[in-house]
């Protein structure tokens, strides 16, 4: 039998690439459809374009790229024969003789069969072998490539490197016409690996050594092409002596000079349609382009004074127009970029910037990705040049930047590439400090006066020409013009105000369901937040016409309330509210209903920027008083606008908290996620906090009075809001004065108690009385209560120690007494545990005893925060090194588990609670023997020996929910799952379903390595229940199986089952396979058909109802069920037949059913209307009507009878 040929050629963007496929019988057939490839490549990329031959010559250059591992002794001849001995394939023959030849030469003259020894015999073979023996060289090239990496460092000394690279490079000068392309490949190879081990100290060898591979870089076959230049790349990345690389390096410009007269022929041709599309490149083109890619790939390598040379070559080659080499031409600068200094780029910026600035702005239409690559060279060289040359920008930015602007006029990928190109170049170069210290305080501003300036106006001129001519501007111009606002900041009020004009024309008149519509919101959310609402607002103002009754530019008003930072409150007071007052006044004097809406939604809109221009104002310890004094009197005048005051007095107070950089984080968090870049900070300095904070104390207390009164008397919808306001106030109010306020609050609502009751006894008496009883005015008294510890809960995060203690003290006294409160006394202990780390180990005793001494809540909102406060109780505990806490926590986890038992939202509570645990005790050394989390486990675990199945049932639950959630952490806890299996052989129903349930989740969880070691006591702990079918546990272990085979497989789960529990796993399996054909089975079309056949049959013969009955197969079961004897009997029917006749006897019964129904029903009607008709002789017809009845259901029972005995 033939051998099969071991590599496969294929080829792509005129190179071939190699894929060495393992030696066999299979690859001869794709290596016989492969000889034949036509590579077809854009000529003006500079790629090659040429034709494949099906010839032995080019498939014998794929046979030495796998390196051979020689038998023990270190012979390469008995390798070569094991592999290719039966192949028929000539080159492995020769190959094979070639190698049996250099193996008998050694054998003669007594030396080793070692890789050295080969090496030598083939480079004196190479050196003697005869020129016009192409066959010979094809195979001796092979050899030498096989064997030559295989030979050790110490084994080839530099001095016979040296004689080998001299042998190999005369070689493949003098007989390299007429090689195959194989064969030159494996020896340029060869030359490459000889060369690295050449003394690179001695040029002479070197010179000699790059001049063959520069040769050979230029070639025209692509494999000996990329094979030479890999070599050269190596070669140079090996010199490591600075003389050497000096050499080496001019000796590269010299091959760059010498073939740059024929690229500059070749540069100035200008490329035409026909061109491009011509299939043929000319020899002189691709030995221009050759010679570029050579020096492209040594370019890193060379010294810096040479680099500065070919650049000064390199950037002249780069013209207006596209030619066949401006691809690689811009591909070799992108290298010199990349690899040369500053210093080297500093000499020849200018004239290369301006070189690519007239390709990038040629009124001819180059090829695209050309722009691209000059687009990038311009931002990639002005990145590096900014510190020496801050002003060079200015020279080629606005060109480049009016240029690419017409390729941003539509929504593709390449203006997206072109426009994060402008992006980046804007944000690098342009910021508004370059104008700082020439803009005139008096407004008047010389855009001409410094380059900047200039070179900004016409990037802004030329924006604003593209939105001009635009029917709607695309995102990436828009991403663009958010950019440079950010960058000009303030400044773009003076370059981009014809920009913001054009922009609020185009959002003025779009509708709202633009596919753009978002990107325009945000690119004038960038204005609002650059140049503020102040001057935004002059050039696109909010205007109220009396006579008309209409309010101009209010789509702006949404924008403003999202994006507004940093605002004057002094603003908002002068001109925002004088346009809310005259609206008011003109919704005084209006009749129109529709009118008086529109009126009111504009005024409400306005006011609705109110907390807007309270996000970081720049002038609140100047106008807050007058601010607050305005406020006071709205809240006493105005209910509708209580919130949006309520918001704004939050909002203000947040950005002043000394702690608010996670506020600040929130607030700003917006614009970050809108633009995707960072921009200039709005926190305030710890000075001006310092001065805002005074400014906000000295006029808050009126404002606190007044919202505390509202906050008692509004709806709970409303409420909300205040509460979080007056909560706020805690932070610039002192927590003695809310503590005063709190404790006047309880006393008098206890004196007027005791005031009615007469006594203090009289007074428990009455709360008794109204507890048993109830009433109205005990209703309203808990309501009260219930809305002072709602409004304390407030106070939490801001109060201190005193304060914190006097709500604890609220707290206890009413969560004991009064149940209607609980839910806030919960709520407001469990944000204290939350807040004040020091509150839980200071009053730890009396909280829990404060908790064990209530009973446990009814309602879900009571119990949610119950066990939150359970949360950060067992937390401490567990965290904590204080004695005698086990007990207590216990007492936690008793009544978790014990939730786990109730009903479905409860224990869902009691869930979220236990999660909760485990992820705050969840650390990264959270598998050691000592971690807080595995001693959650071991506590729950410790409930698995309770006597009560109740309690144990929980605790499975439990270690449930945690191994769901933390599989993996399960196998570091000691004992755990043999813990839980063991309770497979209690009695308790409830106990063994948690249990399946159990190994359900730790089955789902685990992957499959570390099941497979947990697999045999799981099977001896659930088969034993497979042979129950109450409470579901045999469906349940059948879902357990399904799970190992489907994770395991099923031969892993079959070796570990007892033998005599093999038949049902067996069935399981049998039964997933069977579920899956039915699957496909309805999945086709005809079995779609044939269920809408059947079931418009039955449509037409009435029979609606049981449609879907008689299209309906009985169940049958998966397993096989043994009688008594042991024979298995099967479920189901035993042929199509019998199934038939059932469907048809079950066809026929439904028709009779529904015939005696139609009978009855007949007759009822006829019983009821002759009553109606002759009422007097109600016995005649009642006993004619009985004997029709009777007659009837006989018939349908004799029919009935018939269609039985059938």
């Amino acid at each position: 039998m033939k051998r099969k040929a071991e590599a496969q050629v294929t080829a792509a963007d005129g190179d071939e690439e190699l894929h060495v496929v393992p030696g066999g019988e299979g690859s001869a057939a794709k290596r016989s459809k492969n000889k034949k490839n036509v590579v077809k490549v854009d000529n003006a990329s500079g790629r090659d374009t040429r034709r494949l031959g099906n010839d032995e010559e080019d498939e014998e250059a794929e046979e030495n790229e796998e390196i051979l591992k020689p038998v023990g002794d270190g012979d390469i001849c008995r390798a070569l024969m094991e592999r290719y001995a039966r192949s028929s394939a000539p080159q492995h023959r020769h190959l094979c003789a070639t190698a049996a030849a250099m193996r008998s030469i050694l054998s003669e003259e007594g030396l080793p069969l070692t890789p050295p020894a080969y090496f030598a015999a083939a480079i004196t073979a190479v050196r003697d072998s005869e020129m016009a023996d192409h066959e010979g060289a094809a195979a001796l090239s092979s050899f030498l490539a096989l064997v030559l990496p295989l030979v050790p460092p110490e084994s080839l000394p530099k001095a016979k490197a040296r004689d080998a690279a001299f042998v190999l490079a005369s070689y493949l000068r003098d007989s390299s016409r007429g090689l195959p392309t194989g064969c030159l490949r494996s020896m340029v190879k060869s030359l490459g690996l000889v060369a690295l081990r050449v003394d690179f100290e001695e040029w002479d060898a070197v010179q000699s050594l790059l001049e063959t591979l520069f040769m050979f870089s230029f070639d025209k076959r692509p494999k000996v092409r990329r094979c030479a230049q890999s070599c050269l790349e190596m070669v140079f990345k090996g010199l490591d002596v600075a003389s050497v690389v000096k050499k080496a390096s001019k000796f590269a410009l010299s091959m760059h000079k010498k073939y740059l007269p024929l690229v500059k022929t070749v540069n100035s041709i200008e490329v035409t349609v026909a061109d491009l599309n011509n299939s043929v490149s000319k020899p002189e083109h691709m030995l221009a382009i050759h010679m570029l890619n050579a020096i492209k790939i040594v370019l890193p390598y060379l010294s810096d004074k040479v680099r500065m040379k070919i650049l000064c070559d390199v950037y002249k080659l780069l013209g207006c127009h596209f030619s066949w080499t401006t691809r690689h031409v811009l591909k070799l600068l992108e290298a010199l970029v990349e690899h040369s200094a500053v210093e080297v780029l500093v000499s020849e910026a200018e004239s290369t910037l301006s070189a690519l600035s007239s390709y990038v702005s040629s009124a001819q239409k180059n090829p695209v990705d050309t722009v691209i690559s000059a687009s990038t060279l311009v931002k990639s060289i002005l990145g590096k040049l900014q510190h020496p040359l801050p002003r060079m920008w200015t020279q080629c930015f606005p060109l480049v930047f009016t240029s690419l602007l017409g390729y941003l006029r539509s929504d593709s990928d390449t203006s997206e590439l072109l426009a994060s190109i402008l992006k980046e170049l804007v944000e690098v170069h342009i910021d508004q400090s370059l104008f700082s210290s020439t803009f005139s305080h008096s407004g008047n501003y010389d855009m001409l006066s410094i380059p900047e300036a200039s070179a900004v106006s016409t990037i802004c001129n030329a924006l604003g020409n593209v939105l001009e001519s635009c029917c709607f501007p695309p995102r990436s111009l828009l991403v663009v013009i958010s950019s440079l606002f950010f960058k000009l900041g303030g400044f773009s009020c003076v370059f981009m105000k014809e920009i913001v004009i054009r922009l609020s024309q185009y959002a003025s008149n779009v509708d709202d369901e633009m596919p753009n519509i978002n990107n325009l919101e945000q690119c004038i959310g960038a204005a609002v937040i650059s140049m503020g609402p102040e001057q935004l607002l002059a050039f696109v103002p909010v205007s109220f016409d009396v006579e008309k009754l209409t309010c101009s530019n209010t789509w702006i008003i949404p924008i403003l309330k999202k994006y507004i930072i940093g605002a004057s409150l002094q603003y908002f007071m002068d001109r925002i509210l004088p346009t809310v007052k005259s609206l008011q006044k003109a919704c005084e004097r209006v009749n129109n209903k529709s009118t008086l809406k529109r009126l009111q939604r504009c005024s409400h809109r306005l006011w609705d920027l109110l907390p807007a221009f309270c996000r970081y104002p720049v002038d609140i310890s100047e106008n807050f008083e007058s601010l607050s004094k305005l406020f006071a009197m709205i809240l006493k005048e105005d209910p509708s606008l209580h919130e949006i005051i309520s918001s704004a007095m939050q909002v203000l107070i947040n950005s002043n908290r000394k702690d608010g950089l996670e506020f600040l984080e929130k607030s700003t968090g917006i614009f970050h996620e809108s633009f995707k870049m960072e921009f200039k900070s709005f926190s305030y300095s710890k000075k001006l906090i310092s001065r805002n904070l005074r400014a906000l104390s000295s006029s808050s207390i009126e404002l606190f009075e007044i919202l505390k009164d509202i906050f008692f008397h509004s709806s709970s919808e409303s409420r909300g809001t205040i509460k979080v306001a007056l909560g706020c106030f805690g932070f610039v109010i002192s927590s003695e004065y809310i503590g005063k306020f709190l404790l006047s609050l309880k006393n008098v609502e206890q004196s007027r108690d005791l005031a009615k009751a007469g006594s203090l006894d009289g007074y428990l008496q009455s709360e008794n009385t109204l507890v048993e009883g109830g009433n109205r005015d005990g209703d309203n008294k808990e309501d009260k209560r219930c809305l002072l510890m709602e409004l304390a809960s407030a106070f939490v995060e801001a109060a201190d120690n005193d304060l914190t203690n006097i709500i604890f003290d609220l707290i206890r006294s009413l969560l004991g007494t009064y149940e209607l409160c609980q839910c806030e006394a919960y709520c407001t202990l469990s944000a204290i545990l939350k807040e004040k780390d020091w509150f839980c180990s200071a009053h730890f005793d009396e909280i829990m005893k404060l908790l064990f001494t209530v009973k446990p809540p009814a309602d879900n909102m009571s119990l949610k925060h119950r066990l939150s406060c359970f949360d950060y109780l067992l937390v401490y505990m567990l965290k904590s090194t204080v004695a005698d806490t086990s007990t207590k926590a216990f007492l936690i986890l008793n009544e978790i588990i014990l939730t786990l038992k109730t009903k479905k939202a409860s224990r869902k509570l009691a869930y979220d609670a236990l999660l909760s645990i485990s992820g705050r005790l969840k650390s990264v050394e959270s598998v050691n023997i000592d971690s807080d989390l595995l001693r959650l486990f071991n506590m729950v675990m410790g409930y698995l020996s309770s006597s009560s199945p109740h309690i144990m049932s929980g605790a499975v639950s439990a270690l449930s929910l945690l191994i769901y959630h933390d599989a993996a952490f399960c196998l570091y806890v000691p004992n755990l799952i043999p813990s839980v299996l063991v309770l497979l052989q209690n009695k308790a129903n409830e106990v063994i379903k948690a249990t399946l349930g159990f190994i359900k989740v730790l089955v789902s969880s685990l992957n499959c390595n570390d099941l497979i070691k947990l697999l045999p006591d799981i099977l001896q702990g659930i088969l034993s229940w497979s042979s129950v079918s109450k409470y579901h546990f045999r469906s349940k272990v059948g879902i357990i199986l399904e799970i190992l085979m489907r994770k395991c497989s099923y031969d892993s789960v079959d070796e570990q089952t007892p033998q005599k529990y093999k038949g049902f796993v067996k069935s399981i399996k049998e039964g997933r396979q069977n579920r899956k054909t039915a699957k496909g089975v309805d999945s086709s079309n005809s079995t779609q058909n044939s269920a809408g056949s059947i079931s418009s049959k039955c449509e037409k013969k009435g029979l609606h109802g049981d449609a879907s009955s008689l299209s309906r197969k009985p169940f049958r079961d998966a397993s096989n069920i043994q009688n008594k004897s042991g024979k298995k009997v099967k479920v189901g029917f035993s042929n199509k037949e019998s199934y038939r006749n059932r469907v048809r006897r079950k066809y026929v019964r439904n028709q009779a059913d529904q015939t005696g129904m139609k009978i009855k029903a007949c007759h009822r009607s006829k019983v009821n209307h002759r009553m109606k008709i002759n009422s007097g002789n109600q016995k005649q017809n009642y006993s004619m009507i009985g004997r029709k009845r009777k007659f009837q259901f006989h018939k349908v029972a004799r029919h009935k009878k018939s269609n039985s005995s059938e």
